[in-house]
């Protein structure tokens, strides 16, 4: 069909001035949503604890934000402690069928919320190790060593028909690849644990064990997360080591230690 001479000069004359309006309309539309998204980070990214469930919190990040994963998930032993310092309160999510779920689902959204190129470290025992690879594998992260904390003290257990143990495991992965800092070590990490007496939270990791995985897997001002934070013993490593940290708690006795502690 033959276009009318009329239409054609039209056409000749409107189109560019419409391209050029259209492009400088996309451009400023694109600046909005770029100056928007780099404010959600810088919001999403700032030192702070939330209360509440790790699964719908870790949903609110922002993809490919986080630098490393650190965090001690439920090992799934309904854990109790027995020291009267102590509150009386259960591990959340720390039941033998939940809490190898709730490790698989945390670490499936993690996956999402990590840069490309960084590291994760997830505690777990004996018994839980099984469980707890298949999680890091079945997330797509790449597992790289099973890292041995050897602690200064045994646990009680049956003090007269069985060794004492005196280790917990970390499971280091990565998603894609990132070199590491420092020197290269080994897989047996020498720290000791907490003083029972000075424990705050029945499971509570020593701060010189965290800032050292901190400092040999990030540099300064990177985010750290723990979306299992407990009393925010991770947070306090991060601040420490002049990172950055996103920790979460869903019991309420656990989070406000952790409140205290960071500030």
């Amino acid at each position: 069909m033959k276009i009318p001479s009329q239409i054609r000069c039209y056409l000749w004359i409107a189109y560019p001035h419409f391209r050029l309006h259209f492009s400088l309309l996309l451009a400023g539309w694109l600046r909005q949503r770029y100056a928007a998204r780099m404010l959600e980070v810088r919001d999403n990214n700032s030192p702070r604890i939330h209360p509440g469930d790790c699964l719908a919190v870790l949903k609110t990040l922002p993809d490919e934000s986080i630098d490393l994963l650190l965090t001690d998930p439920p090992y799934g032993s309904s854990y109790l402690s027995r020291s009267k310092s102590l509150p009386l309160v259960r591990i959340a999510g720390d039941g033998a069928n939940e809490a190898p779920k709730l490790t698989k689902k945390m670490l499936k959204i993690a996956w999402l919320k990590m840069k490309w190129n960084t590291h994760g470290y997830v505690f777990c025992d004996r018994w839980s190790y099984e469980a707890t690879k298949r999680a890091v594998i079945e997330a797509c992260f790449t597992l790289k060593n099973t890292l041995i904390w050897h602690k200064n003290n045994r646990t009680r257990g049956d003090l007269k028909g069985n060794y004492g143990y005196e280790d917990e495991w970390i499971l280091f992965f990565h998603k894609g690849r990132r070199w590491m800092f420092g020197k290269r070590d080994g897989n047996v990490l020498s720290f000791k644990k907490v003083p029972t007496q000075a424990m705050q939270h029945p499971t509570e990791k020593p701060v010189e064990l965290l800032e050292y995985l901190i400092q040999k897997s990030t540099l300064p001002g990177e985010v750290v997360l723990d979306p299992f934070m407990g009393i925010g013993s991770v947070c306090v490593a991060a601040k420490n080591t002049d990172r950055r940290y996103i920790g979460i708690e869903i019991e309420s006795v656990w989070y406000e230690v952790a409140k205290m502690r960071l500030g």
